[in-house]
């Protein structure tokens, strides 16, 4: 029978870690042993949801950048310590090959992974965070392996993901399965199938499970030439779009009155956000994608003063500077997904009005 965790478990290792206690986090960890939990458990009950929570915290400014690093370490180190406990019981004669994205550098997930793996036999090759696409495909060439795990923490590294299945192809590597993890495949369940990747899971254990069911399959090269094509335009003009709309932006004298000082770097950094986030979407075709993306911009943005009327109104001028920028034949493909990112913020005035 599977030791219950105690509710306070959870609660007592997210304290420790927002006061950067690692005497406090070790403490219930040994507590978690002496109790007959095993290292597994601790990973997802306590280490999963604790690193997620980190990462929402800072991703709506409640921490700093120091807090996140110092929490992930702490896990990281006590990954390190409990390592022994993931020692195989049976050798299953399998390889895989497990890394993370390029520009990727959250590494807890994909370390919890190869750590699983271990545990069930697989021989693992763990190349790390922000593997280059180059690396990440002469590594394979090399191990051969059974299954390739690849981690994409934050939506804007999607991109990264496409290009490393087609990179995959290129190298005539199509025999080889591949699976990918993360925060954006956990909220969208499916998201993978929309990059061609044959395997998905939301955590460490459901991974292994699914890759001991695996079968080969070969790599099908996503194949709609024109949203890459609109993807590769959106990403050259990359900077020169975010110029122009924080020109435009700029030039609104409520804009400058809110933010002072600080409103060319605040309002670059959110069209940084679209962009990116754009981009993302136009890689997976998932227009969907924008929905969550742009309820959490609301959110962080309020911190820095933003209200969500201003966010419309930049939104507006996005859209505007991507018909003026992109070539008239791309155009109607990317303002579906602009269209749908002012929808949508329409939508949440509306809502916050309403409820007011």
């Amino acid at each position: 029978m599977t030791t219950p965790i105690p509710s306070d478990f959870q609660r007592r290792y997210l304290e420790a870690m927002l006061h950067g206690n690692g005497r406090d986090a070790d403490r219930v960890v040994e507590q978690a042993l002496a109790q007959g939990i095993n290292a597994p458990r601790i990973y997802l009950d306590i280490f999963q949801p604790t690193a997620y929570e980190i990462g929402r915290l800072w991703q709506v400014n409640r921490i700093s950048v120091a807090q996140e690093h110092l929490a992930t370490a702490i896990i990281e180190r006590q990954m390190g310590e409990l390592h022994p406990y993931f020692r195989p019981r049976l050798r299953r004669q399998r390889r895989i090959v497990l890394g993370c994205a390029p520009d990727e550098w959250h590494r807890v997930g994909i370390r919890m992974v190869a750590d699983f793996f271990e545990a069930e036999g697989w021989d693992v090759i763990y190349l790390g965070a922000a593997v280059p696409i180059p690396a990440f495909v002469d590594a394979i060439k090399i191990a051969q392996p059974d299954l390739v795990g690849i981690s994409a923490a934050m939506v804007f590294h999607l991109p990264h993901v496409t290009h490393l299945v087609r990179a995959l192809h290129a190298a005539d590597l199509d025999g080889i399965p591949l699976m990918v993890g993360g925060l954006p495949f956990v909220r969208q369940p499916g998201l993978h199938r929309a990059l061609n990747i044959h395997l998905s899971a939301p955590n460490a254990a459901a991974a292994v499970a699914a890759a001991n069911h695996a079968f080969p399959v070969p790599i099908r090269v996503p194949s709609a030439p024109h949203s890459n094509a609109a993807l590769h335009a959106v990403q050259t003009l990359h900077r020169q779009i975010i110029d122009r709309a924080t020109t435009l932006a700029l030039q609104h004298q409520d804009e400058l009155q809110l933010l002072g000082a600080q409103a060319p770097t605040i309002i670059a950094a959110g069209y940084e956000f679209v962009t990116r986030t754009l981009e993302a979407a136009l890689a997976t075709g998932q227009p969907e994608l924008l929905d969550e993306q742009i309820r959490w911009g609301n959110e962080r943005q309020l911190y820095d003063g933003v209200m969500p009327e201003h966010m419309l109104h930049r939104l507006e001028i996005y859209d505007a500077v991507i018909r003026e920028l992109l070539p008239a034949e791309l155009v109607e493909i990317v303002t579906v997904y602009t269209e749908r990112m002012i929808a949508l913020q329409r939508s949440l005035i509306g809502n916050s009005t309403a409820s007011a």
